[in-house]
């Protein structure tokens, strides 16, 4: 709860615009990774399917009882993906994401008591950017370089693409001092396999802007010249390349686009993309060839917006929509809250992102923050809605490795700051000598179950791969929206997802949107239960009822209603209407679609953007005289007719409008 207060006082320096509708962008999906649903691997934490690589002596573990054996390699390697994909695969994913693939930095420099650390599991502290991690595949770096090969060649083979964590910002932590002080140790009592320096030509401090650390203590507000500050000083210890240094950069992206080319990975995830230039990680993309999207631990949309766009990235990892999601789903705060980041207030920013939104991706945690179950006080219920809500809101889903198995944090507490230890264990728990205690490899979980359901949902209803999506409702505890197809072949096809973050039962009566192919009489089915069955208005509104942290998610079944081809829309201004608190406009008519006249039947309400004007719109049949009039109906039922003979409107071929004083 510290680090989530933390977050929200960063949070409030952040003012967020309002956005647009996340548009239909299926025509860019070949240059992104929308459709996709992403599998997210930390290789070293996965499973040990060649034990011949494992690191030697004091560097390698394989107990995770303190905190200290999160830090040191655990065996995990690229032949113990290949020996799981059909674990993978059985979840219905379309990609996995890997760990960074360069050869790792085994033992980080001494510390102020002297001490060194292991480095290498991770594999964001590089030390050889131009050889095939020796952990993850052969200490042979041929045979390494192969195996990895060989993982792509079989991920492809079971339809599963591959993204591939780069590290262009830094290499691992080896320089010491700043500026012209900056120089790499010379000697001391190290650990057996330190390597004092990068591997050539990355050994150059020329290469780097050795200016010291960032002090993340005045990141926020964001201002140019603190984004200027990021850019060149280390993360974390890390020596910062400078990319501003032709030789630097060159051999960076030489060596980034090797492995992507001479492997055929699909895609690249973009290391401490905070820290570089919007315009070199475009530059690295287009060099490689392929999509690709960056970390960017910052919970403001515009600010993580400059790095999405045509001299950007296709997409960023949406971290301001995590946040909302924590909040929203995990601690089940108000979807509609305007004081701190919510669904509704991260959507209504989607706008900054330009027509890029869907190449957002979403996430519920990942190895950098606690897992979300350990958020959520350790409620699956919780879990599996937020997971339902990234598999089907705007944007591509990644799940990060064991979610699925329903367990959080190791020790079941909530880790302040950068979470790195107890968040990323093993998928094969293990003694301290080796002996199995617990293989979380198991596919009869329900959350297992449930995820190979949502990516079975998103194949078969494109719309949540590549639909607009549009709010229909938003409250403290409900949200619903919509995801259309508005273009292309499958043009209209529709899906409606409902969210309840509560623990009791809402019901929510809600206009289908004027931009909706759902008509009146159209029946919604839901996709995980046909027997649960809505069918819309005449006043095209649907009633939807979703237990307490849980979702409804709709598909139309066409019923008995008219087609398309014989009704219009139209769109009603009723001016001059004015009305107190709790009366609201509606219309009443002589025709099936206007109640008959019965006024319980009636057309509305009517909404109000610019009182006292009311706009009412309705479908009514094709050349057709119809009579109607205008009423108020207030929250106890009393009804104030319009005065004067009924109105008259003459349908025709098309979508029209009608104006008139109440």
């Amino acid at each position: 709860m510290k680090a989530k207060r933390v977050l929200a006082i960063l949070l409030s320096v952040c003012t967020v615009s309002s956005g647009l509708i996340v548009k239909d962008t299926k025509a860019e999906a070949a240059d992104s990774l929308q459709g996709e649903s992403v599998y997210q691997i930390m290789v070293d934490r996965f499973y040990d399917g060649d034990p011949s690589n494992n690191a030697k002596g004091e560097a390698f573990r394989t107990a995770e009882y303190i905190e200290d054996d999160f830090r040191y390699m655990h065996g995990g390697d690229w032949q113990g993906i290949i020996d799981k994909i059909d674990y993978i695969k059985g979840m219905g994913y379309t990609a996995i994401w890997i760990s960074p693939v360069a050869d790792p930095q085994l033992w980080g420099m001494p510390d102020s008591t002297g001490k060194q650390w292991p480095t290498a599991y991770h594999g964001y502290n590089v030390y050889d950017p131009n050889r095939a991690s020796r952990y993850f595949g052969a200490s042979n770096a041929e045979e390494s370089e192969n195996k990895l090969k060989e993982l792509v060649n079989v991920c492809h083979a079971n339809g599963l693409k591959v993204i591939i964590d780069v590290v262009p910002n830094h290499v691992g932590d080896y320089i010491q001092g700043t500026g012209g002080n900056a120089h790499y140790i010379s000697g001391g009592n190290l650990k057996e396999g330190t390597q004092i320096k990068p591997a050539a030509p990355f050994d150059n401090i020329s290469y780097y802007h050795n200016n010291g650390d960032i002090d993340f203590s005045f990141e926020h507000p964001h201002e140019p010249w603190k984004t200027a500050y990021l850019e060149d000083h280390d993360l974390g210890g890390l020596d910062d390349v400078d990319l501003d240094n032709y030789a630097a950069k060159s051999a960076m992206f030489n060596s980034i686009e090797y492995w992507i080319k001479t492997t055929g990975a699909d895609a690249i995830r973009v290391d401490a993309a905070k820290c570089m230039k919007p315009s070199d990680i475009h530059e690295l993309q287009s060099r490689c060839g392929v999509t690709s999207f960056g970390e960017n631990f910052d919970m403001c949309p515009e600010f993580v917006a400059q790095w999405v766009g045509s001299n950007a990235e296709d997409g960023m990892l949406d971290f301001p929509l995590f946040q909302a999601i924590v909040n929203d789903f995990a601690y089940g705060q108000n979807f509609n809250n305007t004081s701190e980041l919510s669904i509704q207030k991260v959507f209504d920013s989607d706008g900054v992102y330009g027509d890029r939104a869907n190449n957002m991706v979403t996430f519920i945690d990942n190895h950098d923050r606690n897992r979300f179950l350990t958020e959520a006080g350790g409620n699956v219920a919780k879990m599996q809605n937020a997971l339902t809500f990234i598999f089907t809101c705007r944007g591509v889903p990644v799940v990060f490795q064991g979610t699925e198995q329903n367990k959080g944090n190791a020790n079941g507490q909530i880790i302040n700051g950068i979470a790195d230890t107890w968040n990323r264990w093993s998928m094969v728990k293990k003694d301290i000598n080796g002996n199995v205690i617990t293989d979380y490899f198991n596919t009869d979980t329900d959350t297992y179950k449930l995820i190979a359901r949502l990516n079975k949902v998103r194949q078969e209803n494109p719309a949540l791969q590549y639909g607009a999506q549009r709010e229909m409702w938003t409250a403290e505890h409900y949200y619903a929206f919509s995801r259309r197809i508005d273009s292309g072949e499958r043009e209209g096809e529709e899906v409606i997802c409902a969210f309840n973050n509560a623990g009791y039962t809402i019901t929510n009566n809600m206009q289908i949107r004027k931009e909706s192919s759902i008509k009146p009489g159209d029946v919604l089915v839901n996709v995980f239960d046909s027997n649960d069955r809505v069918t819309v208005s005449k006043d095209s509104k649907v009633e939807v009822s979703v237990n307490g942290n849980s979702n409804k998610i709709y598909r139309v079944e066409k019923g008995e209603e008219k087609p398309d081809e014989e009704t219009v829309e139209v769109s009603f201004k009723i001016k001059n209407a004015d009305t107190y608190w709790g009366q609201n406009v509606y219309l009443v008519g002589d025709c099936d679609e206007l109640g008959n006249w019965n006024t319980k039947e009636a057309v509305g309400p009517g909404k109000c953007p610019n009182y006292p004007t009311w706009e009412v719109n309705v479908k009514l049949p094709k050349n057709k005289r119809i009579e109607f009039k205008a009423i108020k109906i207030d929250d106890n039922g009393n009804v104030v007719w319009e005065n004067g003979n009924n109105r008259v409107i003459e349908t025709g071929d098309s979508d029209m409008n009608y104006e008139f004083d109440f």
